[in-house]
């Protein structure tokens, strides 16, 4: 690939995301989340 190639390939516009990729996106930020208040449990446990 050139460099050419490249820099047209930056000026693309964006595309807007997908109802699945949106929902993806959410699961996975929550799956995230869960797992830090997992730890954060684990390592400072309410007394």
């Amino acid at each position: 690939m050139s460099e050419n190639d490249l820099r047209e390939e930056l000026k693309a516009p964006v595309e807007p995301l997908l109802p699945i990729e949106r929902k993806l996106i959410g699961w996975s930020l929550g799956l995230v989340l869960l797992a830090l208040l997992a730890i954060l449990n684990h390592f400072l446990p309410v007394s």
